[in-house]
């Protein structure tokens, strides 16, 4: 985890876990077909779905027993790109039981209830077996019904905070909204003019900036942003969720101590991004900066909050790649 994140509250969002185009090698989305608007659908298993791609479905569960085997359909065809194994996938989903609960669906989870899409890592165990082994290869645009035997959901320990039992199948619908690639990026303007005392970076837009020097350095009493390249993009929503890549240096011994380019970018929630970017307010997406953060003293876990461990001063370079 990047420094980023740790001075941050991410985007709020859960996912099942495990045990518009940004630019051509950033993000895609695409829009599902409208033949299901509106209308209901009988998945395999049972299930009717009512409801168009990008609105709150409404599912309803056959009587009789759950289906034992992982099964899977397609209820809206997008025609976005292809969900490929080590994507970051954004979607809007919606989580029930089979069985109901004191007689009503029992929905366990809803980010259409949240009203905020989720976005994770897809593929690579980060979710739930059921999600991994049906949505890649899916196209964006797409909205997928999924019934999710004990096997390819919690196993047989299930997840007692969420009302699920370790016998339950699982129906979900799921949107795909967007897509990001491990070394997704965003076109931009390099900024020529720049103020002294920075480190010194290489600054191509759309590729992984490095930190070449850090001497003479100092990190002031708090955060600093440089903007080092002027996005073409989007504004920049505080409301939103921004997708960035991030580069962590380690100021006094010009470390690189993490990066997410070609791993996975990191979402976090804009307004915290920007209470330690200011450079990024009214910007744009694709734009970058140059963060200088001030060292650190551990803190004591507190109020439900894990211990933090003290950090040295850091300089972070940060693309915001899209937002959500």
């Amino acid at each position: 985890m990047t420094l980023l994140a740790a001075c941050a509250s991410g985007d709020g969002s859960s996912t099942p876990t495990g045990s518009g185009s940004a630019s051509s090698a950033g993000s895609s989305s695409a829009a599902g077909s409208p033949s299901a608007a509106g209308s209901a659908v009988t998945g395999v298993t049972g299930a009717t779905v009512k409801g168009a791609f990008g609105a709150k479905p409404e599912v309803t569960v056959a009587g009789g027993p759950a289906p034992t085997q992982l099964a899977e359909q397609v209820l809206t065809t997008g025609t976005g790109d292809v969900v490929a194994k080590g994507d970051t996938l954004v979607a809007n989903y919606s989580g029930q039981t089979w069985a109901p609960k004191d007689g009503k669906p029992n929905v366990f989870d809803s980010s259409f209830e949240r009203g905020k899409p989720a976005a994770f890592v897809i593929g690579t165990g980060a979710v739930i077996p059921g999600w991994d082994k049906t949505l890649v290869g899916k196209r964006l645009g797409s909205r997928v019904l999924l019934s999710i035997p004990p096997a390819d959901g919690y196993g047989s320990q299930g997840q007692p905070d969420a009302g699920i039992a370790g016998t339950d199948t699982l129906v979900f619908v799921v949107d795909l909204v967007a897509d990001y690639k491990p070394d997704a990026s965003a076109p931009g303007t390099v900024v020529k003019s720049l103020p002294s005392g920075l480190p010194k970076v290489t600054n191509v837009a759309g590729k992984p900036p490095t930190v070449v020097s850090t001497t003479g350095v100092k990190a002031a009493a708090k955060p600093v942003a440089t903007l080092l390249v002027s996005g073409t993009g989007a504004k920049i929503d505080a409301a939103k969720t921004l997708v960035l890549q991030v580069v962590q240096t380690d100021l006094a011994t010009h470390t690189k101590t993490s990066s997410t380019w070609g791993k996975a970018p990191q979402t976090v929630a804009a307004q915290n991004v920007l209470t330690v970017a200011s450079a990024l307010t009214g910007k744009n997406i694709g734009s970058r900066v140059l963060i200088v953060v001030p060292p650190t003293a551990a803190a004591p876990a507190s109020n439900g909050q894990a211990a933090q461990p003290a950090n040295p001063a850091q300089v972070l370079l940060v693309d915001v790649v899209g937002q959500f």
